[in-house]
C-alpha cells in the first residue's frame, strides 16, 4: 500500500514545453502532435508551433524545446526552418532541454531523416542539453513508434528534474 500511495505522490513539476515543426505530408504534425500527447499523459501543457511561425528568441522562458522537421531535396533541411537554423548560431541554450525528432522515408537511402542529424548537430553547438538520441520515424507514426516517443519524453521530462 506503501509503494502505491508514493507511486500517486510523486508529482512531475510543470515545465515550459514548445514543440516547433515542420511538415509537408502533415507526417511531421501527426508526430508534433504525438510528442504533445505524451506531454499532457505526464501533466505539462506543450505548446505546438510550426517553424514558420516561430521567433527563437521568443523561446528564452522555454524549459525544454522539441524540433521536429522532416529531410527536403538530398537531405536538406526544410526551407521554412532556414532563418530558425541559422539564428541558432546566435542563441545560447546551455538552459535549455532538448530533443530532435523527424519522419522521413527510407526509400531515400544515405539521406534518410538527414536534417535530424542536422539539427541534433547544430542543437549541440548551442550548449544546450540534447537529453535523448534523434528520433527517425519511417513516415507517419503509428503504435509502433509510441515506444520511441514514450522514451524520448520521460528522457527530458528526467532532464528537467
Amino acid at each position: 500500500m506503501k509503494a502505491l500511495a508514493k507511486k500517486f505522490s510523486t508529482k512531475i513539476e510543470s515545465v515550459k514545453v514548445d514543440i516547433i515543426y515542420a511538415t509537408i505530408t502533415g507526417n511531421n504534425e501527426l508526430l508534433a502532435n504525438a510528442v504533445a500527447n505524451e506531454f499532457k499523459k505526464r501533466g505539462q501543457t506543450p505548446e505546438i508551433h510550426e517553424f514558420d511561425d516561430t521567433d527563437i528568441f521568443d523561446l528564452e522562458d522555454s524549459d525544454i524545446i522539441v524540433l521536429v522537421c522532416y529531410t527536403y531535396d538530398n537531405g536538406s533541411i526544410p526551407d521554412e526552418s532556414l532563418d530558425f537554423f541559422d539564428d541558432m548560431q546566435e542563441i545560447d541554450w546551455t538552459d535549455k532541454i532538448c530533443a530532435i525528432l523527424g519522419s522521413g522515408d527510407k526509400f531515400y537511402g544515405q539521406d534518410y531523416c538527414k536534417a535530424v542529424d542536422t539539427f541534433a548537430e547544430q542543437i549541440k553547438k548551442t550548449g544546450a542539453n540534447l537529453a535523448t538520441s534523434p528520433v527517425k520515424i519511417q513516415l507517419a507514426p503509428d503504435e509502433s513508434d509510441a515506444p520511441a516517443i514514450k522514451k524520448c519524453v520521460s528522457e527530458l521530462l528526467a532532464a528537467s528534474n
